[in-house]
């Protein structure tokens, strides 16, 4: 039994993104770069292996296609957890029926690695389908997933949010997808005739696809096209860049990334989420509107370091990692989500620092 244990990890690889996701939680909707290379932190990762488990991982980014490492990463995650679940996630535009090493690699780890698309724009899903269906192999086999949209995250609020900005202020409560067979015929029939919303509509929006070929691959589609407003404000005269200003124990309460205790490896260090790793390359790139007591403080979080701390110490680090923050004041205390419809193009743009 190793000394550590941590149930799910997400591998940052990369700030560089295609798309232009409004409310990227990684900033990657602004001219953000830099690729963290595979051989610059493959010794780190292997003293994370011989002393941590994890049962499931992720490589993501910014769009992990774009780092020209991104083959290695994936390979060289899944020897170091061979029997962890993984998972490479991209926006799926660069992918193309040639890409034949990707194939290898899915093939190779037995169905313990699925490649999984982040749908950013719902009209993107027939040609996204087309694309998935020629990269995979053979006779195939599809169906719609999760078989609950309650399992989809963050589904009850935006259920609820949904319904409140079409309803009537004679219309009762329906705070819940199971609160909708009680409302009366004609409540649910407008809603489904005149506002495009009920339970039936909504699962065949939201549901995404999974498909298996005749070789064990397996690749997902989903929809990821509601974003909710992340730690992030860009001024829109000046174009300078600051963070909320919140009450931290309100933040971290509605936190998406405390909601789903989902960690984050960035540069071979273990991280609590990503905005709070990369808030110091932020800043360096692009010179945070902050004064200077948020200024040290986005600088002040210690992650924990397979290089220099103790075992004792990252376990302790670990036991504490879900717990209230000081830089949780820098997100937003409420997530207002809203659909997207991203594309492959021009970013935000956003003042850098002259020396950046």
């Amino acid at each position: 039994m190793k000394e550590l244990y941590v149930p799910k990890i997400e591998f940052y690889i990369t700030n560089v993104c295609n798309f232009n996701c409004t409310g990227c939680n990684r900033f990657n909707n602004i001219n953000f770069s830099g690729h963290q290379r595979w051989e610059d932190y493959r010794a780190t990762y292997e003293k994370w292996a011989t002393h941590l488990t994890l049962d499931m991982f992720t490589i993501l980014g910014g769009e992990p296609m774009t780092n020209p490492d991104y083959l290695d990463w994936l390979s060289g995650v899944h020897k170091l957890w061979p029997d962890a679940k993984g998972s490479f996630l991209t926006n799926g535009h660069y992918l193309t029926e040639s890409n034949q090493a990707l194939y290898d690699i899915l093939q190779n780890s037995n169905g313990n690695t699925t490649l999984d698309i982040g749908l950013h724009n719902e009209q993107h899903a027939a040609g996204m389908l087309d694309k998935i269906n020629k990269f995979l192999k053979g006779k195939k086999t599809i169906v719609r997933t999760p078989d609950d949209i309650k399992n989809i995250s963050n589904f009850s609020i935006n259920w609820v949010n949904s319904y409140n900005q079409i309803r009537d202020s004679s219309w009762p409560d329906c705070d819940t997808i199971d609160d909708w067979d009680l409302l009366p015929e004609h409540i649910r029939r407008e809603c489904e005739l005149i506002h495009n919303f009920s339970p039936d509509i909504i699962s065949e929006s939201v549901k995404g696809w999974k498909i298996t070929d005749e070789n064990g691959v397996v690749a997902t589609i989903s929809y990821e096209n509601q974003f909710s407003q992340g730690s992030l404000i860009i001024d829109p005269g000046t174009k300078k860049l600051t963070l909320h200003q919140s009450n931290a124990i309100v933040a971290h309460s509605n936190c998406s990334f405390a909601i789903a205790k989902c960690y984050h490896f960035i540069k071979g260090k273990l991280y609590k989420c990503g905005p709070v790793a990369l808030f110091p390359e932020l800043d360096q790139k692009f010179s945070l509107d902050l004064d200077l007591q948020d200024k040290q403080l986005i600088y002040a979080y210690k992650a924990g370091d397979i290089e220099s701390d103790s075992i004792p110490v990252l376990q302790e680090f670990i036991k504490n990692i879900n717990n209230l923050i000081d830089q949780c004041k820098f997100c937003p205390e409420n997530y207002l989500s809203k659909k997207i419809f991203a594309e492959h193009g021009k970013k935000q743009f956003v003042l850098k620092r002259r020396n950046a």
